[in-house]
């Protein structure tokens, strides 16, 4: 099967597979397994999760730029980390 891609995707799938030691393939393979597992985890998450007015997402944003302003932040591992516990 033949895919046309454009020649930086290509030169970026060969960089990244090169970087990892695997075949583009490989790379590709286990791109499209993550990408599942990641809209699974986010349609679950989703469906637990109460619908969010517009004013409590405002907030919820406002809070978190006030907590980035002042260094309150974590780590984006530690973060995913949790989230994936819960």
């Amino acid at each position: 099967m033949n895919t046309d891609i454009s020649p930086t995707a290509h030169a970026r799938l060969i960089q990244a597979a090169s970087a990892e030691g695997v075949s583009v393939d490989a790379l590709i393979e286990r791109l499209i397994d993550e990408h599942a597992e990641l809209s699974g985890i986010l349609e679950n998450a989703e469906a637990n999760l109460p619908p969010m007015s517009p004013e409590r997402i405002q907030a919820q944003i406002e809070r978190g730029f006030a907590q980035s302003e002042r260094g309150e932040t974590v780590d984006g591992e530690i973060f995913t980390s949790g989230l994936l516990a819960e």
